[in-house]
């Protein structure tokens, strides 16, 4: 990862970096000292002789280089983040913060300069004129700091504080893009974070009696400090709950507190509460602000990122719903400590599932580590949980809507949403129904001649000492190929398995009835 200091001329970025890689151990970069360095002529040199468009094309070559780096600090040029090749290059591992300072300061500190841009007309009219051109680009800066009245050591300890406090991962999907924070402790910041974003007035804490009373009132106190006027919807819980009647409830909670357009609906809770609050906020005049806080390892690792938002219908799960994404997902994996072992386990199969879709040296973390998992060490758990999300993120933002790759996060969904249709979301929680689907889907892969014995072993062996389930219930053959007929993953009639091929590596293919049906009364 690196950390990138956007902002006008100025603002300290320079300054501020190399302090900042001082105090991190991390090397420093600056953009227009690389393209000095590179074309042995200062910048105003540049400009004159070759124009501001060599100069550009230059910044972008660099920029490309040091985007590529790790464990960076990169100070950039005042215009880098107008090009949106240089934005998406710096974004893809970087934390943007952006330095800024008023107009008047600006003036103080480049004063006598001869930098290119300002020797147009009065200094102060050119600053503001730029100001008012770039200011819409340095928003799109992951954080913001106001160095006006700051020493450098003060914003430099600011950086720090962000940087330990959120560990943020960004799901880059342009205008929809929001950043994934994940950090002990947090849960009490997480007023000062929604105003940050830009974000005032009402927001719902919508959460369920249990959680409520755990976190309800840190929640609540800090978004009212911030400056929020906060009201707190009470949901049951359980996924026998997720379905229209319970967003009706929710309507008229918003409806009775006159929410608005400008108004945020920020879910506090596990994944069934997530989705049916998403839900609400993407329906609710049309769609409102929406925040996700999950307080449990399935949602923190996999529902409340991407936006999958909806509830089940009688005859199958998550028939209804919409994609919609949150503006922040804020984890805090502290809270997972109060998290019933039961929950806190069935949460793992959506770990593991991360590990043998994409991430071959996570899966060996994971049968490596499984034990500290289980006793919930913060460094190996928060490692599972990062990485998790980070896998998610990066499959998401290459395909929002599941045209396609997205389509590889269902494995174990296909049989696992089966087996909760069937036992009416009484008997499996989800991730104990997703385990089953798993081992199932493993077994599959064998029989179709995709993967070898070792590597099912290898699942199966992960997914036991987690505690998880991997025998198939004593259910009709007939009855699970009816409830995958009315899975979303069919297809032209024909059921759509994702399959294993080794563990980092899957693929999605249509698989006929008779085979499933093989293997189910097989009972492997």
């Amino acid at each position: 990862m690196n950390i990138i200091l956007i902002g006008f001329m100025g603002t300290g970025k320079t300054e501020v970096g190399r302090r900042l890689a001082d105090d991190l151990g991390w090397k420093f970069e600056d953009t227009d000292l690389r393209i000095v360095e590179r074309e042995g002529r200062t910048i105003p040199e540049i400009f004159k002789r070759s124009g501001e468009a060599h100069f550009r094309k230059r910044e972008k070559q660099i920029v490309s280089e040091l985007a590529n780096q790790e464990s960076t600090v990169i100070a950039t040029g005042g215009g880098v983040v107008m090009d949106p090749v240089n934005l998406r290059n710096l974004r893809r591992n970087g934390v943007l913060i952006g330095l800024e300072a008023s107009p008047d300061a600006i003036v103080a500190r480049t004063s006598g300069t001869d930098r290119p841009l300002l020797q147009q007309g009065p200094l102060l009219h050119r600053i503001r004129q730029l100001l008012e051109t770039r200011r819409p680009y340095y928003f799109l800066s992951d954080h913001r700091i106001d160095t006006t009245h700051r020493h450098p050591k003060q914003v430099v300890r600011m950086i720090k504080n962000i940087l330990s406090a959120t560990a943020p991962i960004r799901v880059d999907l342009g205008d929809r893009s929001y950043l994934i924070e994940i950090g002990n402790w947090i849960l009490p910041r997480i007023g000062e974070r929604l105003a940050s974003l830009g974000l005032k007035g009402k927001v719902a804490v919508v959460t369920n009696p249990r959680v409520g009373r755990l976190y309800g009132s840190t929640v609540t106190r800090s978004l009212r400090k911030a400056g929020f006027n906060v009201t707190q919807v009470m949901l049951p819980d359980g996924e026998r709950f997720k379905n229209l009647k319970t967003v009706s409830r929710l309507y008229d909670a918003l409806l009775s507190k006159s929410f608005e357009r400008s108004s945020t609906v920020l879910a506090l809770g596990g994944g069934v509460l997530g989705d049916l609050s998403g839900f609400a906020a993407a329906t609710f005049m049309r769609g409102i602000g929406f925040i996700q806080v999950p307080t449990t390892l399935a949602a923190q690792v996999d529902a409340s990122i991407g936006g999958k938002t909806g509830v089940d219908h009688p005859m199958g799960k998550n028939l209804i719903g919409a994609f919609y994404q949150p503006k922040l997902v804020f984890i805090d994996p502290d809270v997972l400590k109060t998290l019933n072992r039961h929950e806190f386990i069935s949460g793992l199969a959506e770990v593991i599932k991360y590990g043998v879709i994409r991430d071959e040296e996570f899966f060996s973390y994971l049968e490596d580590n499984m034990d500290k998992i289980l006793k919930r060490e913060p460094a190996a758990l928060t490692h599972a949980i990062r990485r998790s999300c980070a896998i998610k993120a990066e499959v998401v933002q290459r395909d929002e809507r599941e045209g396609g790759l997205r389509k590889i996060l269902n494995y174990g969904h296909t049989l696992g949403h089966a087996l909760e249709t069937l036992t009416k979301y009484r008997t499996y929680l989800h991730g104990e129904a997703v385990s089953i689907g798993i081992a199932f889907a493993a077994q599959l892969s064998v029989r179709l001649g995709l993967l070898d014995a070792p590597t099912v072993r290898r699942q199966i062996e992960l997914l036991k000492r987690a505690g998880l389930p991997v025998a198939l219930p004593k259910l009709r053959t007939a009855d699970i190929l009816k409830a995958m007929t009315l899975d979303k993953k069919v297809a032209d009639g024909r059921i759509h398995f994702v399959l294993a091929e080794k563990i980092g590596r899957v693929a999605v293919k249509p698989v006929g009835e008779k085979e499933i049906a093989g293997l189910l009364k097989a009972g492997f």
